[in-house]
């Protein structure tokens, strides 16, 4: 084999996972700016290179092999984490538009929102039409989609409300939630009548964690924009609204947690899809730093999960930077033998 040929099998077989490092490293960068504002702004830059690389990977692939990414992208396991790169382009939306605005956040916030929405509309319809799914094949990474969706939300918030924009944000808001609630019953639902999901999925039931966390901002930021389109104020009902949906993710952790725990007893090697432990607990502690500026006992709670969190991000940076430097140095010392 050549080693041009060796290079593209390589662009052949990336994995549209590797976004998941981008949602991590940018969930960890939203909730550093209450707290290490340097450190968001060192991130941004950083995501800014990574999403550009990658994205660039991304499409090398899809004109040299659209075969095989058709094939990924009509499958139910890997079909879904195909919306990871626009998810990607609608966090540096928002860290743009808190850091830098100007016409690149919408530009991003534009590019993902619509991304978003057709493949909120292609994969359902797709799994309807043309597929039969078994229960094996469902997963946490059905949760991408409604948290993608209800993630548009909350960037569109954060510009200028009037009428249009929140409508828009509604929308969204509307087919992420009761997505979620339709693919959290089905997923629970597989859980208590059929064996539990690969070792391989066992980071994606953490996603559950990123909708929840999510939710509990985007209630919080509509309470401001009905105080400004209707005059009145949704604060109290949006912050108890919140902190009982913030209870259900503390369940939801909990028990995903001793998951975790069973999955160990038979061994738990580390692999990309570990970054779906991170983005759902940078998503989770936003959620809850939403909810400290209103009541007091969450102020503490969310110091603790952005510590637990930052720990969380720094191990698996550093084994995923590892495993790069390993098989990149393995690849080279082949094909200089060869």
């Amino acid at each position: 084999m050549s080693k041009m040929s060796a290079w593209l099998l390589r662009i052949e077989k990336i994995n549209v996972s590797i976004f998941g490092v981008i949602l991590g490293t940018g969930g960890v960068a939203l909730a550093s700016q209450m707290l290490l504002p340097l450190l968001t702004v060192l991130l941004t830059y950083l995501l800014t290179i990574l999403f550009v690389l990658f994205t660039a990977l991304l499409v090398l692939k899809i004109t040299l092999y659209p075969r095989t990414v058709r094939a990924e992208l009509q499958h139910p396991i890997p079909g879904n984490f195909y919306a990871l790169q626009p998810i990607s382009a609608v966090i540096l939306a928002i860290l743009y538009r808190r850091l830098f605005p100007s016409s690149v956040d919408i530009a991003l916030l534009a590019y993902g929102g619509i991304l978003i929405f057709g493949l909120a509309v292609y994969l359902p319809y797709h799994f309807f039409a043309d597929m039969n799914i078994e229960f094996s094949q469902l997963h946490g990474g059905w949760f991408i989609t409604p948290v993608a969706t209800i993630l548009v939300t909350n960037a569109i918030l954060l510009y200028p409300i009037n009428e249009v924009n929140l409508t828009i944000a509604l929308a969204y808001f509307g087919i992420g939630t009761l997505l979620f609630l339709l693919v959290l019953s089905v997923l629970f639902f597989r859980l208590l009548s059929h064996t539990l999901p690969p070792v391989e999925l066992a980071p994606a039931n953490f996603i559950v964690l990123a909708p929840i966390g999510i939710l509990i901002a985007d209630l919080l930021q509509f309470s401001n924009a009905a105080g400004i389109i209707f005059e009145t104020s949704l604060n109290p009902a949006a912050v108890l609204a919140g902190s009982a949906l913030w209870g259900f993710g503390l369940w939801a952790a909990l028990v995903n947690v001793l998951l975790l725990t069973k999955y160990s007893r038979t061994g738990f090697p580390f692999h990309m899809g570990w970054w779906s432990f991170v983005f759902p607990t940078a998503a989770f502690t936003l959620g809850t730093l939403s909810l400290s500026k209103f009541l007091e006992p969450f102020q503490l709670i969310s110091e603790i999960l952005y510590v637990c969190l930052v720990a969380l991000w720094a191990f698996i940076s550093i084994r995923t930077l590892a495993g790069w430097v390993v098989r990149s140095l393995r690849f080279i010392t082949n094909r200089s033998r060869a």
